[in-house]
């Protein structure tokens, strides 16, 4: 910074001396300022021990309005500043012992300053600081309390310095300046944190109050300078750290989660995900994300805070069991959050000695209930034992009642000579039951047999031939009857072999009504048919008809009585080349329902199959194409094909001033000649003075000239022409199907399974490589059939995501029909629906599947078999 000096001989210097004081930076202005009584300095460029014989030789520098300052460096040198250059001064009026040699920087030690104290910005001074190294006087024109302060916080160059220059001047000569100036050091203190922050990141402990830092010095730079590209890129930095730590913060809040869901330890999350909000807010209050992490974390401490609160209140109200569940969702982080473990272990105790109470007072139902409520709570070893002592006695208690009361049935049944009834109620209870009566058992064993001999002869006399569903029943009760008779008494080959041939009668039986079943056209009785012949392979398990029956109708049997689909795709394009992708769909399709939950029997259509399966999935290829449309340009660039050489007007320039120095020279150098004579030491020291000044000069511009290529070198290049090529490239697939029943009625459609595909590609060709323009060569040619068949995939996943759908609603069009057939009297078609929904739904307990068993067993008399096909 230039700041004008106007000092003469008549009129006082005025000046503002920088220095350090107690507080830090300091200054005072003050007016009449000499130098060792002095408004002059002795210039000593280029000497490096001064002493009495060259001291006064050394040319005197008047405090000129030329001179903008004087200041010692941190060596004591003391330097003066004109303009933009700057030489090495000392002191004048010194004085010299004999042989004395001393340095400059000694010699500047001897500077006494004098001069009136105007101002200063230490209350108090009344007297000039001493000129020691690193003080700086800055001459002015007259006091001037902003600049003093300006270059007080330019010296200090401390942000707090500025701040306060700032607020006294916020609108001065020197306003924007220090405002640079501020905006420098916030930004570097800024980026000093941001670094620190960075370099902590990764510990156990960030330094977020670096990062706090750097976003309050980016923001504060931003206001004073809302252009400043620095303020906002530190900005961005810091803002690119609060996301790195909001994706933390979202990972531990999902963690959390997680472990909520599954039920696992994981509470400490929340809490540092908590923690970590804090800290992210702490730094940028107006975080966005911050402020939507810190919402949603606080809806899951609130949640199980009231949990808490509820579990809590109910534990001092002695409901246990609603203290448990107000904390259930949180009963897996127990161990880490006190609060729930107090809860869950005083319901345990209560659930516990509730318990131990119950069994002092043999009340066994009610010690299982409680021993299982303190189990759910905590499945301690000692919870655990207890309950099976306790459901050991309840059983016991309750087989001891049950055996009891079969036995009073049995003696009633025994006093009425009801034998059969008498042994079957013991013998038919469980198995720890039944050790209880066991000897009353063997007691009715003689009874029983012949009792049950007796009523199998009856029975077989009423109901055989089997002409009906009675007769069926009778017979099959015989069996039971001989069944059991000859467990109990093996060695009585009469009881055999009528058994046997009551055996044979329901398996011949049985075998003729498949057969009735098996005559029906297209296999239309195939499923009744199939459950006659496992009827009959229970009673003769091994009958040659009954596997030849087997053999000859399994394909029917496979097709009709499951959830048989044929899949036929067709191709309904012009397109030639597309003429296996009709092909590849239903392969696509065939594959994708063979691992569907359904036990689903695929036909695919090039298959042969002696009657038509229960359904057909019919689709079509309805749009299958790529559209290319490229557009040509022909744009113009230059390539380089040399260089040559062109006179560096720089050189040039630096020659002209290179040259007029010399002239000046040499005129300083002949005034300096025709001064000489005259003798006028004044005269004659300004005229050296002169000649030094021209001789640096011309040294320094010849220094210059030096650096400088005397020529340069430029590219030589010519106009040329490449291609530009866009192409704009598009595909569709467009797919559709629907599925039929037997009958060719529609039970299921989707018409249009549309995937679209757009992209535009640029490609550059004929780029020469010497390009000067940075025209690079770009691009290649698309392969349509690639962009086609990625839209292929969509599509495909599209169209087998849709038929797995609709084929899971089959079953439930599978049952509506049998309920239809029902209604409209056909028994027997009624029963085969029954039983291709039975064959089409997984095993497992539902109120369909009952249906469907218990309407065998009420119109067939027959009982489903697991795993039944």
């Amino acid at each position: 910074m230039v700041v004008p000096a106007v000092q003469s001989k008549d009129v006082p210097i005025s000046a503002i001396e920088l220095f350090d004081g107690p507080n830090g930076a300091a200054f005072v202005q003050l007016t009449g300022l000499l130098i060792n009584g002095k408004a002059e300095v002795r210039s000593c460029t280029g000497v490096t021990q001064i002493n009495k014989s060259n001291y006064g030789k050394l040319p005197k520098v008047a405090l000129t309005p030329s001179v903008t300052s004087l200041e010692r460096d941190a060596k004591g040198t003391m330097t003066l500043t004109r303009g933009t250059e700057s030489e090495c001064v000392v002191p004048t009026n010194l004085k010299f012992e004999k042989d004395e040699s001393l340095t400059p920087a000694q010699l500047a030690d001897r500077t006494a300053l004098s001069g009136q104290v105007l101002s200063s910005s230490e209350k108090g001074v009344t007297v000039l600081p001493p000129f020691k190294p690193t003080v700086k006087i800055v001459f002015v024109q007259a006091p001037d309390a902003e600049l003093a302060e300006y270059l007080r916080a330019n010296r200090a160059h401390s942000i707090a310095q500025w701040q306060d220059y700032l607020a006294r001047y916020p609108k001065a000569a020197h306003t924007d300046t220090g405002k640079q100036s501020l905006v420098g050091l916030l930004l570097k203190d800024g980026n000093d944190g941001l670094a620190a922050y960075r370099s902590s990141a990764s510990s156990s402990s960030p330094a977020y109050a670096q990062l706090r830092t750097a976003y309050l010095r980016a923001d504060q730079a931003h206001e004073l300078i809302p252009t400043s590209d620095d303020a906002g890129k530190l900005r961005d930095a810091v803002h690119s750290e609060l996301v790195l730590v909001a994706d933390k913060i979202r990972a531990e809040l999902q963690a959390y989660r997680q472990a909520l869901a599954n039920h696992t330890t994981g509470y400490a999350h929340l809490g540092i995900s908590l923690q970590l909000t804090e800290q992210t807010l702490g730094v940028d209050p107006h975080f966005d994300q911050g402020k939507t992490l810190e919402d949603a974390i606080g809806t899951e401490t609130k949640r199980i805070g009231a949990a808490l609160q509820s579990g809590e209140s109910n534990i001092a109200a002695q409901h246990y069991d609603e203290a448990v569940a107000a904390v259930s969702d949180f009963r897996a982080f127990a161990d880490e959050e006190p609060r729930i473990g107090a809860i869950l272990d005083t319901a345990y105790k209560h659930h516990f000695e509730q318990g131990k109470a119950a069994i002092a007072s043999q009340k066994w139902r009610d010690a299982v209930q409680e021993y299982q409520r303190a189990v759910s709570i905590k499945p301690t070893a000692e919870a655990t034992a207890a309950l099976k002592q306790a459901q050991g006695s309840l059983q016991s208690s309750n087989d001891q009642a049950a055996a009891d009361n079969a036995l009073q049935q049995s003696n009633a049944f025994e006093q009425d000579k009801k034998y059969i009834e008498a042994y079957e109620v013991l013998a038919d209870l469980p198995e720890t039951q039944r050790a209880l009566v066991k000897d009353r058992i063997q007691t009715l064993e003689p009874n029983y047999v012949k009792s049950a001999s007796d009523e199998a002869k009856r029975l077989l006399d009423a109901h055989n031939p089997i002409q009906g569903r009675a007769d069926e029943v009778g017979v099959q009760q015989a069996y039971s009857y001989l069944q059991r008779a000859c467990t109990l008494e093996s060695d009585n080959q009469n009881l055999k072999l009528r058994r046997d041939l009551v055996s044979q009668t329901l398996s011949d039986y049985y075998v003729a009504r498949a057969k009735t079943y098996l005559d029906k056209p297209l296999g239309s009785g195939v499923g009744v048919a199939w459950l006659y012949l496992q009827e009959a392979q229970q009673y003769q398990p091994n009958r040659d008809d009954i596997r030849d029956e087997r053999t000859k109708y399994s394909t029917i049997h496979n097709i009709r009585s499951t959830l048989s689909i044929k899949v036929v795709f067709r191709d309904q394009t012009s397109r030639r080349d597309s003429s296996g992708f009709a092909d590849q769909l239903s392969d696509a399709i065939a594959t994708g329902l063979e691992t569907t939950a359904l036990p689903v029997r695929i036909i695919r259509a090039a298959d042969s199959t002696p009657i038509d399966p229960n359904f057909q999935l019919i689709g079509d290829v309805l749009e299958h194409r790529p559209v290319t449309k490229p557009s040509i340009e022909s744009l113009d660039s230059e390539y380089l094909v040399g260089t040559r050489d062109i006179p560096n007007e720089d050189w040039n320039r630096a020659n002209r001033e290179y040259e007029a120095a010399n002239q000046d020279l040499q005129k300083a150098q002949r005034t300096l000649e025709a001064t000489r004579p005259h003798g006028k030491k004044k005269d004659i020291a300004t005229a050296e003075q002169a000649v030094d000044d021209a001789q640096k000069k011309a040294d320094t511009l010849g220094r210059k000239l030096d650096s400088i290529p005397k020529t340069k070198m430029i590219d030589v290049t010519k106009p040329y022409s490449y291609t530009k090529k866009t192409i704009d490239l598009s595909a569709v697939v467009e797919l559709g199907f629907r599925i039929t029943d037997a009958s060719g009625s529609v039970v299921a459609t989707n018409p249009s399974i549309k995937k679209e595909a757009e992209k535009q590609f640029m490609v550059l060709e004929n780029v020469k490589p010497e390009d000067t323009k940075g025209v690079k060569q770009m691009g290649t040619t698309p392969d349509e059939n690639q962009f086609l068949g990625d839209v292929e995939i969509g599509a495909r996943g599209d169209l087998i995501k849709e038929v797995k759908d609709k084929v899971q609603t089959l079953p439930s069009k599978i049952l509506a029909q049998a309920r239809k057939r029902f209604m409209d009297g056909d028994t027997d078609g009624s029963a085969e629906e029954y039983i291709l929904y039975l064959n089409s739904t997984p095993e497992a307990p539902t109120p369909e599947r009952d249906e469907a068993r218990k309407f065998l067993h009420d119109q067939f008399n027959m009982v489903w078999p697991d795993g039944a096909a």
